[in-house]
């Protein structure tokens, strides 16, 4: 699906949430993805009075949203638009509905202010755990945008993001199953999201792909002619011509991808005590999702239950620098080196 304008057109996505509770659109930068969503949720809380929540990777990034009254987190054209007048507390956003009239120095104080978004961020969903954000009796929307949530290229990966963001939704909407709306943006880096292999499914191709029992939505377009043309010439187009961050090509490595059958297991790697982080190596080389296999065990931290020996450890990530490991499916090694990314490094 390629758009005839430069920029995301999110209406016609917007009526899937009739049944998923999840939107997640991959599109280059400058694709608008950000406006889009945020002029909708503005235009939810002018009509209905629905106030949004934000969320942003890190506490920084979350922070400098709020900066000169939230102007990078709503752009002035939106504010104009709506005739907003914002002001900022903590990580809310307010409308102000009435001010006193102006002194003699021209200036007025706030009278009433509405609630319009609350900023929030993954690394420190822990501080807004038990926060009341959720209301049993709420009958209405739950409007929550997710925005640069994937770490990029090159940035030091110093949590789990994809527990993070479990735990960031169960804040905030808890048991609901309706009426919830979580619209989550990212540029497609050559580095898959952790969060979409959660959903486990990556696209391969250009579509909208409904993935029913995730109840979610993945929206993943080829740029437009007029998108192509505005970016020629730039800075990036110059220097990177072929970054996913501009191209939304994909630029992900197949080639460990092993589809042999998994004649005979070998042993077990365990990154955590979770066993969605655990994984079976067949064949000697072939890395698989575990399933129960009961084999020798390489804990990969110490305090798992096992018995930690540095130097398998050691072998475990020669293996994988030095491509000796195979994996069963794309999502299975975007995973394991997620958790090999996680790893804080050990003093020999």
């Amino acid at each position: 699906m390629a758009y005839k304008s430069p920029f995301l057109n999110l209406k016609p996505l917007l009526g899937n949430f009739n049944w998923c509770e999840f939107l997640f659109i991959i599109g280059p930068a400058q694709l608008g993805k950000s406006y889009a969503v945020i002029d909708f949720y503005v235009s939810q809380f002018v009509e209905t009075g629905t106030p949004f929540y934000w969320i942003r990777l890190t506490e920084t990034q979350a922070r400098k949203l709020l900066n000169n009254n939230a102007e990078k987190l709503v752009d002035p054209d939106i504010q104009r638009r709506y005739g907003l007048d914002l002001v900022t507390n903590a990580g809310n956003v307010y409308h102000v509905t009435k001010r006193t009239k102006p002194d003699k120095n021209g200036k007025t104080k706030i009278v009433e202010k509405k609630l319009m978004a609350r900023v929030m961020d993954l690394s420190t969903f822990y501080k807004d755990k038990g926060a009341g954000y959720f209301d049993k009796d709420y009958k209405g929307w739950y409007n929550i945008g997710i925005d640069e949530f994937q770490p990029e290229k090159n940035e030091k990966r110093t949590f789990d993001v994809v527990y993070a963001f479990v735990r960031q939704m169960e804040n905030l909407v808890r048991n609901t199953k309706t009426h919830v709306r979580v619209i989550g943006l990212c540029n497609l880096l050559e580095e898959a999201s952790d969060i979409l292999c959660a959903f486990n499914f990556l696209p391969e191709t250009y579509g909208t792909f409904k993935l029913k029992s995730k109840r979610c939505v993945i929206h993943y377009p080829e740029p437009s002619a007029e998108y192509k043309e505005m970016r020629k010439g730039a800075i990036a187009d110059m220097l990177l011509p072929n970054s996913s961050m501009y191209s939304n090509k994909q630029n992900i490595d197949n080639t460990l991808v092993d589809k042999r059958p998994l004649i005979a297991p070998s042993y077990v790697i365990k990154f955590t005590k979770d066993e969605d982080h655990w994984y079976t190596v067949w064949n000697n080389n072939i890395v698989a999702k575990y399933n129960k296999e009961k084999k020798p065990v390489i804990p990969m931290r110490p305090y798992l239950d096992e018995v930690y020996v540095q130097d398998q450890v050691k072998n475990v990530i020669l293996m994988f620098d030095s491509r000796v490991f195979r994996y069963r499916d794309l999502i299975t090694f975007k995973r394991f080196q997620s958790d090999l990314e996680l790893m804080k490094p050990r003093q020999s």
